[in-house]
């Protein structure tokens, strides 16, 4: 599993969101209120990111893991192609609440 793409996709979207956080913290509610709701689904993926990624090389662990979080996979390319779509997501709604702010 390409374990650094998922890394990247992390700092990717932490950098994302700090920017987010800080225009949002000088905006209007509207974007505090979505930041808001973005908060926890980020810890989530990021949870479970860093879960899988401890555990990479071994895809029995990787797969088992991904079942205790709640990801339906029956590979690793499937467990990082889930990951990278709920990044996109995210990446996503940080970037409506970035043209909010604009």
């Amino acid at each position: 599993m390409a374990m650094n793409k998922l890394e990247k996709m992390l700092a990717d979207l932490q950098q994302l969101k700090d920017e987010v956080t800080l225009k949002a913290n000088l905006g209007t509610a509207e974007a505090k209120t979505e930041l808001e709701k973005l908060e926890p689904l980020y810890n989530s993926l990021r949870n479970k990111t860093e879960k899988i990624i401890n555990v990479a090389g071994e895809t029995a662990s990787e797969l088992k893991a991904a079942a205790e979080l709640g990801i339906d996979a029956n590979s690793t390319d499937e467990v990082e192609t889930a990951l990278e779509l709920a990044g996109e997501q995210l990446r996503n709604s940080y970037d409506k609440i970035k043209k909010i702010l604009s």
